[in-house]
């Protein structure tokens, strides 16, 4: 019979004190030998992790034998009647704050083909932003003389005067994104060099640590492509995604309009990138900066 509430506490317990505090010590998948790494105690350990698995309080990990990982039961409850449903003020690149209300613990993705301005756009949005919120900007390819240069290039504000915090970071960005509402993070960018569906993992990853925070993730994108690497699957928790092109912007995920009646998803904005840092907006089709594009 398996126990519930009380008595499942109360079985862990006496089952194998030591045990659980092993478990609860190591997050994350753990297999038998990890556990028992002498073979003669394998057999005693499968066991007893076989009767947590019955009473609830571990799983089995995928396919593999052996391997099993703690069940988190833990809920945050949404408190939706007194939640502040207002979305916060920040300013985006291409006038895109106009069409898209972001909310705080949202994730946004620019992904652009090499040289389409995802920098610059990240760049503008450090300046946009950076007397109103705490901005966190980790680059993956310059050090701080080329930081300093493309700054230089911004020829109405002087190198003092940027406040915010600047870091090379390569990789494992959940680690050390900076949490909690106020906070833009700003990653530049996500580099994946093989097995490209690991980005939705690592996005996913982001966004699960944000608690309120704003992050904007530049990803890599093949030409002709409405994606990122990772395909539609890095999307998956973004409220904005952007697809740049040389000149060219496409939304290609948008939640929350502005307007309830006017959809973005799929408008295009045609845009020019003058000395690596300003970026002008081309009204191409009549007074419209973002419209609909042609269908063959």
């Amino acid at each position: 019979m398996r126990p519930d509430g009380l008595n499942l506490k109360k079985y862990i317990i006496d089952s194998n004190d030591h045990l659980i505090m092993w478990i609860d010590s190591a997050p994350g998948e753990f297999s038998v030998r990890d556990a028992a790494p002498d073979f003669e105690h394998q057999f005693t350990i499968t066991q007893k992790f076989e009767k947590l698995v019955e009473v609830g309080y571990l799983e089995r990990v995928g396919r593999r034998r052996g391997w099993y990982r703690k069940r988190e039961v833990g809920l945050n409850r949404l408190d939706f009647v007194n939640a502040d449903e207002t979305p916060v003020k920040i300013w985006l690149p291409f006038r895109l704050h106009t069409l898209v209300n972001i909310h705080t613990g949202n994730l946004i993705v620019l992904a652009g083909t090499p040289n389409s301005g995802k920098s610059a756009c990240m760049l503008n949005i450090i300046r946009e932003n950076m007397d109103t919120w705490a901005v966190h900007y980790f680059t993956s390819e310059m050090e701080a003389g080329e930081l300093k240069l493309r700054l230089s290039k911004f020829m109405d504000i002087a190198l003092d005067q940027w406040t915010f915090n600047a870091y090379r970071r390569g990789g494992e960005f959940a680690d050390v994104i900076v949490p909690g509402p106020g906070n833009l993070n700003l990653i530049d960018f996500l580099e994946i060099h093989d097995e490209f569906y690991v980005i939705a993992a690592r996005l996913k990853e982001i966004h699960d640590r944000l608690n309120g925070a704003i992050a904007i993730v530049g990803l890599q994108k093949n030409p002709g492509a409405d994606t990122g690497l990772g395909g539609w699957r890095s999307m998956e928790v973004t409220r904005l995604a952007i697809a740049m092109e040389y000149q060219r912007v496409k939304i290609t995920k948008a939640k929350n309009y502005v307007d309830p009646e006017l959809n973005p998803n799929g408008m295009v904005c045609n845009f020019k990138l003058y000395n690596g840092c300003q970026i002008t907006e081309r009204r191409d089709i009549g007074d419209k900066i973002w419209y609909e594009e042609r269908k063959e």
